[in-house]
């Protein structure tokens, strides 16, 4: 898991080189005014999801995982909780669905850490790796999710 400012993606050229290159690029022309959808910059591989929703309560959530890509997430506006756990150490809710990519853990406060995502910060989520996005108090955001496939990370 990383979490960062925006001005540091550069810095993580080495994870996935032809991913961050191609999203210095692409970034810049998303705002909180873009709209909703998928925009693909490497058909199957690399592809930028623009979601509006409201945030939820933290109970009201669950822990994801995906086997075959990354996720890069970071707000176009507003604020939201999200939050960082190992899922070994959760209970499984539902088992890995191959055609959406994710399974589904149940969200122990004690064992999810939590961070906040605001503009001009991101988070990644390797492969594996257990987050919890989308928590807060019912404010609107709009988010770039940048789905990153494991082949393209070094």
């Amino acid at each position: 898991m990383i979490f960062d400012t925006l001005k540091n993606l550069p810095a993580y050229r080495n994870l996935a080189p032809q991913a961050v290159e191609l999203l210095l690029e692409a970034l810049p022309g998303f705002s909180a005014d873009s709209p909703n959808g998928k925009t693909v910059l490497i058909e199957d591989k690399l592809f930028i999801l623009i979601q509006r929703y409201n945030t939820r309560p933290v109970a009201e959530s669950k822990v994801e995982t995906h086997a075959e890509f990354a996720d890069l997430q970071m707000l176009l506006d507003g604020s939201e909780l999200i939050g960082y756990a190992p899922v070994e150490q959760l209970e499984e809710l539902s088992a890995y669905d191959a055609a959406g990519d994710y399974a589904l853990y149940e969200p122990a406060a004690e064992k999810v850490s939590m961070l906040k995502l605001q503009p001009g910060n991101f988070t990644v989520y390797l492969p594996g790796e257990g987050h919890m996005p989308g928590c807060g108090d019912g404010t609107p955001v709009v988010k770039a999710v940048i789905k990153i496939h494991k082949s393209l990370l070094n």
